[in-house]
C-alpha cells in the first residue's frame, strides 16, 4: 500500500511538472523585424513600385509594337461607289477584300525603331530598380531613426532616474537643514529637463515607428542595433576602397544606367529621323470579291505588287524632326555626363565621410570612458564631503552628453554607410 502511494505521488508530481511547463511551449515566441526583412517588405508594398512597373509594361508594349514593323500587316476593306461607268451607264460598284503587306527593305528603319523601343524598356526597368532603392532607403532611414531615438531615450532615462534619486536625497537633507533650496531647485530643474527631452525623443520614436508600419504593413519591435550593424557591415564588404565605391556607383547605380539607356534610345531615334528620306519597299498583295458592272455579276480578283514610298517634299518637317532628335540626344548626353560627375563626387565624399565618422566614433567612445571615470571620481569625493552638488551635476551631465555623442556618432556612421550602399545599388543586393 505504501509502495502504491509512493508511485501515485511520483506520477502526480510528474504531471504537475508537465502542466507547469506546457504554457511555455504554447506561448508565441517574440520576434523582431530585422533590417533586411524590413527592406524587403518596404519594396514589396510600395505603391511607387506599382507605378514604375506600369511604366515598364507600357515600354514593353511599345517594344512589341516596334517588332510588328517586321511582320506582315493584314487588313480587310470594303468599298462602294456610285457613278458613271465608261460615261455610258450609271452603276454601283462594290468590293470586299483582303490586303497583305510585308516590308522587304526599309534601310534600317524597323531595326532602329526596335532599338529605340528596347532602350526605352531598359530605361524604365532601371528606373523601376531606382524606385525600389528609394523605397528601401526611406525604410532604412526610419529604421535607424527609431533605433537612435530608443538609444538616446535609454541614456536620458538613466539621467532621469539618477536625478530622481538625488531629489529624494536632497529633499531629505533639506528637511534636516543639510541642503539648500537652490540645490533642490537645481535637481528639480534637471529632472524636468530630462523628462522634456524624453518626451521629444518619444515623439521622434513614434513617428519613425509609424513610417515603418506604413511601409512594411507590420507593427513589430525592431531587432537590436548590433544586428543592424552586422547587416550593414556585410553589405559594405565589396566597398573596401574608394575606387571600389566609385566603380560600383558608376556601373551599378540605376539612375546612371537609365540615362545610358536613354542616350542609346535617342541615338536610334536620331538615326531613324536621318533616314526618313530613304524609300520603304513593301510587297503588297490584294485579293477582292468585286461586282462587275458589265457582267452584272460578282467575281474574284487578286493582285501582287511592290510599293515604294519616298517623301519628296514635307515643308522642312523632316529636317525639323531630325534637328529635334539631335537636340534631345545632345541634352541627354550632357545630363549623363553631369550625373556621372555628381555620382563620382558623392561616392568620394560619402566614402571619406564614413571613414571620418568611424574614427570619430572611436574617439567619442574614449571620451565617454574618460567622462565616466571623472564622474565616478566626483561622486566619490561628494560622498566624503569633498565636492559640491553643482560639481556633481556638471560631471553627471558631462558623462551623459558624452554617451549621447557616442550614440549620434554611431548612427551618423550607419547613415553614411547606408547612403553609400544606396548610391552603389548594394542596399538591396549586398
Amino acid at each position: 500500500m505504501a509502495g502504491f502511494a509512493k508511485r501515485y505521488l511520483l506520477i502526480c508530481t510528474a504531471l504537475a511538472g508537465l502542466n507547469l511547463a506546457a504554457p511555455a511551449y504554447g506561448q508565441p515566441q517574440e520576434t523582431c523585424l530585422s533590417f533586411t526583412d524590413g527592406l524587403g517588405l518596404a519594396v514589396d508594398g510600395a505603391p511607387e513600385i506599382d507605378a514604375a512597373q506600369a511604366r515598364s509594361a507600357g515600354a514593353e508594349a511599345a517594344l512589341r509594337e516596334a517588332r510588328a514593323l517586321r511582320r506582315p500587316q493584314v487588313s480587310t476593306f470594303g468599298r462602294a461607289a456610285a457613278g458613271d461607268n465608261g460615261l455610258s451607264s450609271s452603276a454601283i460598284e462594290n468590293q470586299y477584300g483582303l490586303r497583305v503587306s510585308q516590308r522587304v527593305w526599309d534601310f534600317g528603319d524597323s531595326r532602329l525603331a526596335l532599338a529605340a523601343a528596347s532602350s526605352e524598356l531598359d530605361q524604365q526597368e532601371y528606373l523601376e530598380e531606382m524606385t525600389r532603392l528609394n523605397a528601401a532607403r526611406t525604410l532604412a532611414d526610419a529604421y535607424l531613426l527609431r533605433l537612435e531615438a530608443q538609444a538616446m531615450i535609454d541614456v536620458i532615462a538613466e539621467r532621469r532616474e539618477y536625478f530622481r534619486r538625488q531629489q529624494s536625497s536632497v529633499d531629505a537633507l533639506l528637511a534636516q537643514g543639510g541642503a539648500t533650496r537652490a540645490e533642490s531647485a537645481q535637481i528639480a530643474a534637471e529632472l524636468a529637463q530630462a523628462e522634456a527631452e524624453m518626451l521629444e525623443l518619444q515623439s521622434i520614436y513614434d513617428r519613425a515607428g509609424i513610417r515603418i508600419t506604413e511601409y512594411t504593413g507590420h507593427f513589430a519591435d525592431l531587432c537590436s542595433a548590433s544586428a543592424l550593424e552586422a547587416d550593414i557591415s556585410a553589405a559594405m564588404t565589396p566597398l573596401a576602397t574608394i575606387d571600389d565605391a566609385i566603380n560600383a556607383a558608376l556601373t551599378a547605380n540605376p539612375s546612371i544606367a537609365a540615362r545610358r539607356a536613354s542616350v542609346r534610345g535617342l541615338e536610334a531615334e536620331r538615326d531613324r529621323e536621318n533616314r526618313a528620306r530613304l524609300p520603304i519597299v513593301e510587297l503588297v498583295g490584294v485579293m477582292a470579291y468585286t461586282y462587275d458592272d458589265n457582267r452584272e455579276d460578282w467575281e474574284t480578283r487578286d493582285r501582287l505588287g511592290v510599293d515604294v514610298s519616298v517623301p519628296l517634299y514635307t515643308g522642312s518637317a523632316i529636317n525639323a524632326r531630325s534637328d529635334q532628335a539631335q537636340a534631345r540626344l545632345a541634352s541627354e548626353e550632357a545630363g549623363l555626363h553631369a550625373a556621372q560627375r555628381d555620382v563620382r563626387e558623392e561616392a568620394q565624399i560619402t566614402f571619406r565621410r564614413q571613414l571620418s565618422l568611424n574614427a570619430q566614433l572611436q574617439r567619442r567612445e574614449a571620451v565617454a570612458q574618460s567622462q565616466q571615470a571623472y564622474f565616478d571620481a566626483i561622486s566619490g569625493e561628494f560622498q566624503f564631503g569633498l565636492g559640491t552638488l553643482p560639481d556633481l551635476v556638471e560631471a553627471r551631465l558631462g558623462y551623459e552628453q558624452a554617451q549621447l555623442e557616442v550614440v549620434r556618432a554611431r548612427y551618423d556612421l550607419l547613415r553614411e554607410q547606408i547612403s553609400l550602399l544606396h548610391l552603389t545599388a548594394q542596399l538591396l543586393h549586398p
